[in-house]
């Protein structure tokens, strides 16, 4: 029975009735909370999208669209330069699943989560463009325009 059955890919056979087998890995449980992560930050807007994800992580996006397919594990790249990039992701969590995914620490200020970041360097950006526009008009009427 196994002559009447072909290699297709890596990962797939075509079986007598050219009917095609695919036996993808098993997401393991790094990979998924890695998923987790990845989920959370773009939540918090902190990554819009898995191409401004993998930029952030120096990795391809068709790496991390593999991932978020289950197409493939994340690997020690993608995991380290996630630990990286984030200091606030516990490494202990992402790797064994003990504890919670943020780091804690006593201070408030250690417990500000990425979206309360997010929403305070939209604030400051929007005041920025205000003072701008401010000073334009300042600019004109000085020019006598």
């Amino acid at each position: 029975m196994l002559n009447n059955i072909q290699i297709y890919t890596k990962n797939c056979v075509k079986n007598l009735q050219n009917t095609i087998i695919c036996n993808f890995p098993a997401m393991n449980d790094v990979t998924s909370r890695f998923l987790i992560t990845y989920e959370y930050l773009k939540e918090a807007k902190v990554v819009s999208n898995i191409k401004s994800f993998a930029k952030e992580l120096n990795i391809s996006s068709s790496l991390v669209t593999e991932i978020c397919k289950k197409r493939t594990n994340a690997g020690m790249v993608p995991i380290s330069n996630l630990l990286i990039r984030y200091k606030d992701i516990d490494a202990n969590w992402l790797l064994t699943g003990e504890g919670t995914m943020l780091k804690s620490s006593g201070s408030p200020e250690a417990n500000l989560n990425y979206k309360e970041l997010a929403e305070a360097r939209l604030e400051i950006i929007a005041l920025k463009d205000e003072k701008i526009e401010w000073l334009n008009k300042e600019l004109k009427k000085k020019k006598g325009l």
